[in-house]
């Protein structure tokens, strides 16, 4: 079944959202990845990840750091994570409105 632009990004922010091992591993079977070579992998990704979304609240932001940090990533190389200002300051830029202490 072919998936829309629409129904990705929808299914994507409802993961990022509320992320959960069930819901990784879900996501990262779907998208036809290689079985994980550690079962945190799929979870993992989704924290990197939403450490870049811009609709990521400041306890989002916070969550997805705690929980690498508490997986052994003392710091997420090669990724430009957003903090609530930086975040902030890339929605101005598109017109966005800030998200900081609108939780």
């Amino acid at each position: 079944m072919k998936q829309t632009l629409d129904e990705y990004l929808a299914a994507r922010e409802a993961l990022f959202r509320n992320p959960s091992d069930e819901g990784a591993r879900a996501w990262w079977m779907s998208e036809g990845y290689a079985p994980p070579t550690h079962p945190d992998v799929p979870l993992e990704t989704v924290h990197k990840a939403r450490l870049q979304w811009l609709d990521a609240t400041d306890d989002m932001l916070a969550e997805s750091r705690a929980f690498l940090y508490d997986h052994g990533y003392e710091a997420v190389p090669n990724i430009r994570a957003y903090t609530s200002k930086t975040r902030d300051a890339a929605r101005a830029k598109l017109g966005l409105a800030p998200l900081k202490d609108r939780e």
